[in-house]
């Protein structure tokens, strides 16, 4: 980390906060925005992956953005989104990614502690398969102990960035890209570098979806709402309509087959969606559509889709803070 990185956390933003300045930087009053998390984790060091935000900086957070804006449902956002109305005060809804087991055990304690509403959208594949991982939680792990080239069938991906001259793509972007073609490159590292297992096991709480049997559990929190964010993972542009669809159906049948209820929200994994992929996802029952950005000029006048601000999971509850207050109007509607 830089020298001018570790002033600004320890020093410039916790000042600023104290002084109020994010106050002045907020603006936006009576606009609305959706803040969007993945995991939540008490492990000190050796993370493997950057998806994880320390439990005692969310839940200063957590305390933070309660106190600044009201915090509401996801179904309230949306409806606020296509009344065109505006709030007394600046309204967020918190969204949490991917269904990591430690959005159960760590992030929901918390939330019902400060009694804040929440969605949680779970890839479904870790219900039907005990030993499914997030494909990019794979990568991380290969990547982080692989001290030689990744040779796959469409080029070699070269040791230590693991980019691909010939496709001019890193193994990361080329994953993304290949639509469900995924799978049998997954399934091809997974076999040759198994390694990453003993890591996976050693720190279940960075890795780990939640699996079906304990989900039963959470089945019917009355704060949170279960959303989809499709089965298999794909970024979903990438997919035939097929492909698509199928995804798309197969992730809202398990969700609804656990909790009784039929989902009506979807977050395109990674952010990836296409004009198409949203009708797909309307026709399949998903009404409340969120990503990352929107891709198309058009889009923020789509009343099915909104963006999302997501939070930082290597700095502090400050610097998320200030970040979320001058991006606000950015992402505000």
């Amino acid at each position: 980390m830089s020298f001018a990185k570790i002033i600004a956390r320890k020093i410039v933003f916790p000042v600023l906060i104290g002084l109020k300045a994010d106050q002045l930087l907020l603006g936006g009053s009576g606009k609305s925005a959706i803040v969007n998390f993945h995991g939540v984790t008490d492990v000190n060091g050796n993370r493997f992956n950057n998806r994880h935000l320390d439990v005692n900086e969310f839940e200063k957070l957590i305390i933070y953005l309660k106190r600044n804006y009201e915090i509401v449902s996801l179904k309230d956002i949306f409806e606020i989104h296509r009344s065109g109305k505006k709030t007394t005060k600046r309204t967020i809804a918190l969204t949490f990614d991917d269904g990591y087991i430690n959005n159960f055990t760590i992030a929901l304690p918390l939330l019902k502690k400060h009694n804040v509403p929440a969605t949680f959208y779970l890839i479904t594949k870790g219900f039907t398969d005990p030993e499914y991982y997030v494909w990019p939680d794979i990568i991380d792990l290969v990547q982080r102990n692989l001290k030689q080239d990744v040779i796959l069938d469409v080029g070699t991906f070269k040791y230590p960035g693991f980019y691909c001259d010939k496709l001019k793509l890193s193994l990361v972007d080329f994953l993304k890209s290949c639509g469900s073609k995924r799978e049998k490159y997954i399934s091809e590292l997974s076999a040759k570098y198994s390694f990453y297992k003993v890591t996976a096991k050693k720190f279940p709480q960075l890795i780990e979806l939640v699996r079906k049997d304990e989900f039963k559990k959470y089945s019917d929190e009355v704060l949170i709402e279960y959303g989809s964010h499709s089965h298999t993972h794909f970024n979903l542009e990438y997919l035939t309509a097929t492909e698509c669809e199928a995804e798309l159906k197969e992730s809202r049948r398990i969700i609804t087959d656990l909790t009784g209820k039929e989902p009506i929200s979807l977050a395109f994994p990674d952010g990836s969606y296409s004009n198409e992929t949203i009708d797909i996802g309307i026709k399949a029952g998903y009404l409340n559509q969120v990503a990352v950005t929107y891709k198309f000029n058009e889009n923020n006048k789509n009343p099915n889709l909104l963006s999302r601000y997501t939070v930082s999971n290597s700095t502090t509850w400050q610097s998320n803070a200030i970040r979320l207050a001058m991006d606000f109007k950015k992402f505000a509607f």
